[in-house]
């Protein structure tokens, strides 16, 4: 018989953090689920690490040659079975009662394609970081949201982005029948593009107002040019989903946050004092969105000092 639930944890060389997801899903208070595990060619003892559970749940698949984090999200998603499919970072957790507080909003409402939570920032150590995960919740509109169906939840899942893939449960035959997973974005674009595709679809989304999942801060160390690329899937994946939007409200928002990654793009180039690079990424964000002010104090950085020091803070997934 199938499991009701498929739990996926894409993962790539993160066998410490990988070991403590696993524990955490295996501890859930919820039994009928099974765990998939997608690794990525780890060449750390990530195998051994996911055998050594000896956990019937667990399948454990390895792919030959590292295929990139959005191809590997898909690997998992395609080796799940289940009706409903969570999708965990390798390096977050759960609380033991999420699965028992997401599965029955999904089982009672049909035109529910996603039950979602808050959740908790802990730092690389695991430390939970509280006033930050207040400000987060702030910020992207949960501490505020009434528990319960949401439908639509278009302005949750576009403009918001109040909903994280690690303490998500999405139906898996829409998410693969919507093909909401972009399979060339980057992981902090692809929680956005996954639920904007799922919310432009019409259905809703239930929230249940507890912070059952973890979602750990690291260091930042990234380049800038990471960072650019994250902000150029971002400009991407808008262009994509302006597509899928008829013209109002939603598109200009759309279209709004395209603008602010380019401009984003443009001060992360000042960083790497790529001053000409800057200055075309900022002038495509100014024609987009002339009445905005950063790409305009962009602008003016690039002509009179070359260079902008502070770097566009990119904290979480949500924050892009």
């Amino acid at each position: 018989m199938k499991p009701l639930v498929s739990v996926c944890i894409p993962t790539f060389n993160r066998r410490g953090y990988l070991t403590e997801a696993v524990e955490s899903v295996l501890a859930q208070s919820f039994g009928d689920f099974e765990l998939v595990i997608s690794d990525n060619a780890s060449t750390d003892d990530t195998a051994e690490a996911v055998l050594s559970f000896g956990d019937p749940r667990i399948r454990y698949f390895r792919n030959d040659r590292n295929i990139g984090a959005p191809a590997n999200w898909l690997n998992a998603v395609a080796n799940a079975v289940g009706r409903y499919c969570a999708i965990v970072g390798d390096d977050d957790r759960w609380a033991p009662t999420l699965l028992e507080r997401l599965v029955p909003p999904l089982d009672d409402n049909p035109d529910v394609d996603v039950a979602f939570s808050d959740h908790w920032l802990i730092d690389a150590d695991g430390r939970v970081l509280a006033a930050r995960s207040d400000k987060c919740s702030q910020d992207y509109g949960r501490a505020s949201l009434q528990p319960g169906r949401h439908k639509p939840f278009v302005d949750l899942a576009l403009h918001a982005q109040a909903l994280l893939t690690t303490c998500a449960l999405i139906r898996r035959e829409r998410m693969l029948s919507l093909d909401a997973l972009d399979p060339q974005a980057s992981g902090m674009v692809l929680d956005y593009y996954l639920f904007a595709r799922i919310a432009l679809a019409g259905r809703g989304a239930f929230y249940v107002p507890e912070r059952l999942a973890y979602y750990r801060v690291h260091p930042r160390s990234g380049s800038a040019r990471h960072q650019v690329q994250i902000l150029r899937d971002m400009q991407r994946t808008c262009a994509h989903l302006v597509q899928h939007v008829p013209a109002g409200r939603h598109a200009t928002k759309i279209r709004q946050r395209w603008a602010r990654a380019l401009a984003n793009e443009g001060v992360a180039l000042l960083h790497e004092s790529d001053r000409s690079g800057a200055i075309r990424a900022l002038g495509r964000s100014l024609r987009m969105a002339p009445f905005t002010v950063r790409p305009w104090l962009g602008l003016a950085a690039a002509v009179v000092f070359g260079s902008w020091p502070p770097f566009p803070r990119l904290t979480t997934p949500e924050e892009v």
